[in-house]
């Protein structure tokens, strides 16, 4: 069976996306936050964010970034992506995920629930 690296994710961006060019490549940069619900042992319930940060390439990253702006809710479908590199000041080994979009869909705006 082959490995399979699939993500889909409904949030909001957390500011307008940035687009910046690279080698000729352009690369669109944004954040976005998605909440769930969590129940407390009392029954009432509270909210958690976790914030994803979103990268798309090329000609699809020249069209969908102008779009995306703070508070707008996005469908982002893609990959997982594990960065890694060596902290210059204490030596210690860093990583982080990113998501690589293939395909954003804009779902509604900042005022949308």
């Amino acid at each position: 069976m082959e490995d399979t690296n699939v993500t889909v994710l409904v949030g909001r961006l957390t500011k307008d996306a940035d687009l910046k060019l690279f080698e000729e490549l352009q690369v669109g940069f944004f954040t976005i936050a998605t909440d769930r619900k969590k129940k407390k042992p009392d029954g009432s319930h509270t909210e958690e964010a976790s914030f994803f940060e979103v990268n798309t390439f090329g000609r699809y990253a020249e069209i969908i970034v102008p779009k995306l702006k703070k508070g707008i809710q996005v469908c982002v479908t893609g990959s997982l992506k594990q960065e890694r590199w060596k902290d210059k000041k204490t030596q210690e080994n860093r990583s982080r995920l990113v998501v690589t979009a293939d395909a954003i869909q804009i779902l509604g705006g900042k005022n949308n629930v």
